[in-house]
């Protein structure tokens, strides 16, 4: 029996797309296919930088220590903290 979200059926269609757009990507002329990759590179990290930022931030609100943040984000309690400060 499948617990699917619809947050999780996004993620799963994503990766989907860009294993798709990187077959595609294939194909393209070197200078486009690289300025794609560096467009698709800095909006991947503001968006997965920003949802971390919140997810931390709301883990911290419900109690969770530096420890089970850094266990689920497989990092360090260190890691953690700088992630925050």
């Amino acid at each position: 029996m499948s617990t699917e979200t619809t947050w999780s059926h996004a993620v799963q269609q994503i990766t989907g797309q860009l294993t798709t757009l990187r077959e595609s990507l294939q194909d393209a002329p070197i200078d486009q296919r690289l300025n794609a990759l560096a467009l698709l590179h800095r909006s991947f990290s503001e968006v997965h930088d920003l949802a971390q930022h919140e997810a931390i931030a709301a883990a911290r609100a419900g109690g969770w220590s530096l420890r089970r943040i850094a266990t689920a984000l497989n990092c360090s309690h260190e890691q953690v903290r700088l992630m925050i400060n």
